[in-house]
């Protein structure tokens, strides 16, 4: 498999090409991690892997090389629901960057990268496969946001092009599971699944990853 840093309209990336691979699956990383956080690398490793697919991943506005100087650990008032449109921005440009490669067909996101990752899916048709992990309508938790939650469930309701599968943990202190089904509850996708597993929110099992993985590749085959 191939692996490099690179910059995808100017946008801090890294790619992963396994061999033959004709369509690109965009990786969304969690809030506070990066495109070189060492789960996130294995993450994106384990897809190129299991799907066929070139894996790509950015930083997200104010993460990885694209974090400011001096920045705090604190997260603003607002961020996730001001930073959507550029995120959105920022993911179609990348994935006309790889267009060399192939179609976006695949969008996989965790945490931030679910919640950014609704809005970015109802924005590129093509793609057709979506998993959002530990993701949902998030309820307090650091996240002063109140904005956030209609932003989300009007993004759902766009999803009609994408089959969709969200993957949860029973005691996610970020994503209670009443706001997971809110939002699943408001996903209009060409079909939709909702799965949750035993833990808290960064309690990913590799069942989790596995049926991720099994799921992107069955619903593009």
């Amino acid at each position: 498999m191939h692996e490099e840093r690179t910059d995808l309209g100017g946008i801090p990336a890294k790619l992963y090409v396994p061999p033959d691979a004709t369509a690109v699956l965009l990786l969304g990383h969690g809030g506070g991690h990066s495109k070189d956080t060492p789960r996130f690398v294995q993450i994106a490793r384990f897809y190129a892997a299991q799907t066929g697919l070139a894996v790509a991943c950015i930083d997200a506005i104010d993460h990885g090389e694209r974090r400011p100087e001096n920045a705090g650990t604190d997260i603003p008032r607002l961020w996730h629901s001001s930073s959507i449109e550029r995120m959105v921005e920022d993911w179609s440009v990348a994935a006309d960057a790889l267009s060399a490669i192939g179609p976006a067909r695949a969008y996989v996101g965790f945490s931030m990268g679910s919640i950014f990752g609704l809005p970015i899916v109802a924005a590129i048709p093509s793609i057709k496969a979506a998993v959002f992990v530990v993701g949902g309508i998030p309820h307090n938790a650091g996240i002063d946001d109140p904005p956030l939650g209609m932003v989300l469930t009007e993004a759902a309701s766009r999803l009609h092009h994408a089959d969709v599968l969200m993957a949860n943990m029973t005691d996610d202190e970020f994503f209670p599971i009443s706001g997971v089904h809110s939002l699943f509850d408001a996903t209009r996708a060409n079909s939709k699944r909702l799965m949750f597993w035993e833990g808290d929110h960064d309690d990913w099992p590799s069942e989790l990853l596995d049926q991720s993985g099994s799921f992107v590749k069955n619903q593009l085959s």
